[in-house]
């Protein structure tokens, strides 16, 4: 009896949109901390992570001095979720504290954090118009909620600001104009820890005010100002802050934040800046703004001036190397000046590395999970027995970077599986991380998937061919192109060659066997499409038959095992004769195969020159073909050569053409000079060679003997005729300047 893999661990029924993807500013409020904690798992390497950046921020603290660190890692390795944790642990949520694995970092840590108040800014950048409107923009609003009675930092501009000030307070008479200035200032009367501003405490009146007016333009007095003023007269500078106008530099911005968060009574203010690579990836066609914005990261560290009372601490997430983000559209000389910015930012920021090895101790503790000791041991005897294979075999699906612990962990997946995942989750929109990926799939085939059976890398083109598409414009294009080469031609090639539709594909099933063979050879062509895709990752380089029999274990059948290789090679083949985008490279015993994904509709170019592809065309190309091979120099249809043969010279007339339809006396041989007739591989509909055969026959009845060698070649299969034509209308249409007309 099949037992299916749901029966042995929780599988939901359904996968939503939002499912996996946890989004900073959600995760760290009261409501969603407790779930934000559950769902976290705390590998080993994660908390030397956490440890890290614990280090961060006390040596930023210890020094006074601002400092910035990426979060390193692939889509789905969990950024955005060691933000929120170290957020919450930061801040002292008692939940956070009470998680077994980081007891000993925050004994170790105890010291130092006790008695310390951190600001902790989350971010969300999508969206942002500057670094100044995400930064600071993004800092006031986040105040404005913590602190609703403090005033706010100084990071507008003044100049515009104080003299609408002015016209506003001759408008009103000074009574008014300072009753509602001194409103913000004064605030309700609390004990709130809002209301103890020290020196930022005032009450302004006409000569106050006129002083403020008149200190320079970093002044606490103008600060405190112009700060009381957009939180009274000018609400309005709040809401143009988000969108980027009427803000102070960033350089001043992080300077009046530091102060800001100094007089609340903070010791440093930490900014969990979650997106901030994505949003500068996402304006990767406009070079001038990424340069422009890129610039200002290093602000974070480096400060023009050294006014900041505590230090200021950034975390930013980054995906593996961002220069992969950068289309092919985009100049080498600008991409050569991305990859400076890069450089620039890389001496001067920390790297914490979440290891994409943690994904498969996630994935066991929050998607794999036995439902009970029994289910247990019977997922553990099944993995023994169905990873019983070849040496070669288990090499490739566990990579050069997993063991049989690993594999363990993520079965039924593989380690080779898993890897290929991550590559191409990185390369989708961030809802599709590798973690909701693998719950996509048993999800989809909780009805189906059995125990004792790897899922097949394969497989993995169908999920993304389903849903988002991949944020990164030149991607998309990729990933569109991959999809239709599939559905334009490789599932025809397929269908054609199971007599099956697709359709019912679908409805037979993997129990049908037809239906089964169809999926097998569907998954063979998939996987050299996700290797055109992220040709990168390991897994997916030098497709050679073995391995693609080998990341695809048990879908190919052979009555002989050991030999799926070899009838994987014979598939491949047989392919890539009939489609000009699957290329064997090296050697035939052996090659690497390989999908050419383009963006161009070769077929809309050919169709325009199908006139060309004539019965005349045609024997002229194989004539073309043919005396080529035999070393001969002319293409004309008679051609006299002359050779050598033991010492004598010697000549014979060669004749190409279609030997039913040639006259006796054109079969005939001109003593004592031989002939040799090469007749042509197709002819007429309802024609065969056999027509060819009875007219020489004739032609022997009703002749004298005659020195006449004729060669009468099988036909070509009506595929191998309409690749003739094919290759009739190329040279046509590469002739010359003819292709800029055919491809307009």
């Amino acid at each position: 009896m099949t037992t299916l893999i749901k029966d042995l661990i929780n599988i939901p029924e359904k996968v939503h949109k939002g499912d996996f993807v946890l989004r900073l500013t959600e995760g760290i409020t009261d409501d969603h901390a407790k779930a934000t904690l559950d769902n976290y798992v705390v590998t080993p390497q994660l908390v030397e992570c956490f440890d890290e950046a614990l280090h961060l921020v006390k040596g930023a603290v210890d020094q006074n001095s601002s400092k910035s660190t990426y979060l390193h890692g692939s889509f789905g390795c969990g950024k955005s979720h060691f933000m929120a944790v170290l957020h919450l642990l930061l801040r002292g949520h008692p939940a956070a504290r009470s998680v077994a694995e980081l007891q000993p970092l925050l004994t170790k840590h105890q010291s130092w954090i006790e008695g310390k108040r951190f600001l902790l800014a989350p971010y969300h950048m999508i969206g942002a118009k500057s670094m100044e409107s995400a930064i600071l923009g993004g800092y006031v609003d986040y105040v404005r909620r913590i602190h609703p009675k403090a005033p706010l930092p100084a990071v507008y501009q003044s100049d515009d600001l104080l003299e609408n000030a002015q016209t506003a307070r001759s408008n009103m008479g000074d009574e008014t104009f300072f009753r509602v200035l001194n409103s913000g200032a004064q605030g309700e009367d609390s004990d709130d820890e809002d209301d103890d501003w020290g020196e930022l405490d005032t009450t302004w009146d006409a000569e106050s005010f006129e002083t403020a007016l008149k200190a320079a333009p970093r002044s606490d007095q103008r600060a405190s100002l112009v700060s009381d003023l957009v939180q009274t007269h000018f609400p309005a500078y709040q809401r143009l802050a988000a969108e980027g106008e009427h803000l102070v530099t960033l350089d001043d911005g992080l300077s009046a934040i530091a102060k800001h968060a100094k007089a609340l009574g903070y010791d440093a203010v930490i900014l969990f800046l979650d997106e901030l690579i994505l949003w500068l990836a996402s304006h990767m066609g406009d070079q001038a703004f990424v340069t422009r914005e890129g610039q200002k990261v290093a602000k974070l560290v480096e400060a023009t001036t050294a006014d900041r009372p505590i230090p200021i601490v950034s975390l930013i997430a980054r995906q593996r190397d961002l220069r992969e983000l950068v289309g092919d559209h985009v100049p080498g000389a600008e991409h050569l000046s991305f990859a400076d910015v890069l450089q620039w930012w890389e001496g001067r920021f920390g790297r914490i590395n979440l290891e994409d090895r943690n994904l498969p101790e996630i994935a066991q503790k929050r998607l794999l999970k036995p439902k009970s000791t029994a289910a247990r041991q019977q997922i553990e005897e099944d993995f023994e027995k169905t990873t019983r294979v070849r040496e070669d075999v288990m090499d490739v699906l566990l990579t050069s970077q997993a063991d049989r612990d690993l594999f363990r962990k993520v079965y039924p997946f593989s380690p080779a599986f898993v890897q290929t995942l991550v590559a191409v989750s990185s390369a989708l929109q961030r809802e599709r991380t590798a973690i909701k990926m693998l719950v996509m799939y048993l999800s989809q085939n909780r009805e189906t998937l059995a125990l004792g059976h790897l899922v097949p890398v394969g497989d993995l083109f169908d999920l993304i061919s389903e849903g988002d598409e991949p944020f990164s414009a030149d991607m998309a294009i990729h990933f569109k192109n991959a999809k239709d080469l599939y559905h334009r031609k490789l599932l025809p090639l397929l269908e054609k060659e199971h007599d099956l539709r697709w359709e019912q594909v679908r409805k037979a099933g993997a129990e049908d066997a037809k239906a089964r063979a169809f999926l097998a050879d569907a998954r063979l062509l998939k996987t050299l499409l996700l290797a055109a895709l992220v040709p990168e990752v390991e897994t997916l380089k030098n497709l050679t038959a073995p391995k693609l029999a080998a990341l695809n274990h048990g879908t190919i059948r052979s009555p002989i095992p050991g030999r799926e290789a070899q009838i994987v090679l014979s598939k491949l083949r047989k392919w890539a004769g009939q489609v000009g985008e699957i290329r064997p490279t090296g050697p035939d015993t052996n090659p690497t195969f390989s999908v050419q994904v383009s963006g161009v509709e070769t077929e809309s170019i050919l169709e325009k020159a199908k006139v060309h592809d004539n019965r005349g065309n045609k024997r002229r190309k194989i004539q073309e073909l043919i005396f080529g091979q035999l070393g001969l120099s002319s293409n004309e249809l008679f051609v006299r050569h002359s050779f050598t043969w033991r010492g004598t010279a010697r000549e014979v007339d060669v004749l190409f053409g279609n030997v039913r339809e040639l006259p006796f006396e054109s079969l005939r041989a001109q003593e004592p000079t031989w002939k040799l007739v090469i007749d042509f591989p197709f002819d007429d509909a309802g024609k065969t060679p056999l027509d060819d055969v009875n007219h020489l026959r004739q032609f022997e009845e009703q002749s004298d003997r005659s020195h006449t060698l004729c060669w009468l070649p099988a036909f070509f299969s009506l595929e191998s005729q309409k690749d003739l034509g094919t290759l009739v209308i190329l040279d046509h249409i590469l002739a010359g300047e003819r292709f800029s007309q055919y491809a307009s």
